[in-house]
């Protein structure tokens, strides 16, 4: 893995760095193109990218101090600035609820916006996550054995045993009795989202979805909360409650939000279904 990709002097341009721009990229590529096929005011746009920016950035860090305040109370300028300490998850909720601020606030109808924003996150989530992998941030999963398994000895949080503590209590844990290896391979789990997240941007980008009825934000919610859910269980993350961790009570509540939506779609379909004794659409 490569952390830091160019350095000239003082200046460092990082892996993760270089992703996260090219996530925001792919995330306006698909968006605009969603937002010109569909007729929308590309002004609209260009404020959901910079609300997305802020809330993506800001949030992630908010969430990543919630979840570890220890590591704010150590050392909390670096921890504030760092180039690491994002949780992804906590982003994706402060950008949303700017950008439903921001839509609601121009008078659009939100569900029309949010179908239309749908591959871009999509997009943006899965180029982000391949930062991750880039740099080695810390972001892979408990040690394993298996084929899938990978090293970031170079990384931001390297996998060598003696610089990682926190991973070497993992391995000794699940492989009790197994000589600790100089360096400890792991899941990737950012790869793992990257890939899942390049799917749902294939199923979403089908032409069979009808901006409007929310739908398509709402099959993006129920895949996010069950992928994150289910990776979490192979993450170095710690249990918060009831044997779960943060992100995964946040994902639970991020499916919950697409079950309603789906349920609020599917009930609006039937309404305004035309009865073949009636004359027009009920309202």
């Amino acid at each position: 893995m490569h952390p830091i990709l160019f350095q000239y002097g003082p200046i460092r341009i990082g892996s993760y760095g270089v992703l996260l721009a090219l996530a925001f990229l792919a995330a306006i590529f698909f968006t605009n193109r969603e937002f010109r096929k569909n007729g929308a005011d590309p002004a609209l746009a260009w404020d959901i990218y910079l609300l997305a920016i802020v809330g993506g950035l800001v949030g992630s860090r908010i969430l990543y101090i919630i979840e570890l305040p220890e590591q704010f109370l150590r050392a909390p300028l670096a921890t504030l600035f760092g180039s690491t300490g994002f949780s992804v998850i906590g982003g994706y909720v402060l950008a949303f609820g700017l950008c439903w601020w921001r839509v609601h606030a121009a008078g659009e109808p939100f569900f029309r916006t949010a179908d239309l924003t749908a591959p871009g996150m999509s997009a943006g989530y899965a180029v982000g996550r391949l930062g991750c992998i880039a740099a080695g941030d810390g972001c892979y999963g408990i040690p394993t054995f298996s084929a899938c398994a990978m090293h970031f000895p170079n990384g931001l949080v390297p996998t060598l045993s003696a610089k990682n503590h926190l991973l070497t209590s993992y391995f000794l844990r699940l492989f009790p009795g197994h000589p600790v290896p100089v360096d400890i391979g792991v899941h990737p789990t950012p790869l793992y989202e990257s890939i899942s997240h390049f799917i749902l941007l294939g199923i979403l980008l089908l032409p069979f979805w009808r901006a409007g009825s929310g739908r398509r934000l709402a099959f993006f919610f129920c895949w996010f909360g069950v992928s994150r859910f289910l990776v979490e269980f192979i993450r170095l993350n710690p249990p918060s409650w009831l044997g779960l961790t943060s992100d995964q009570w946040l994902s639970i509540a991020i499916f919950a939000v697409g079950s309603a939506v789906f349920i609020r779609a599917a009930s609006g379909a039937s309404q305004t279904s035309v009865s073949p004794g009636s004359s027009a659409p009920v309202s």
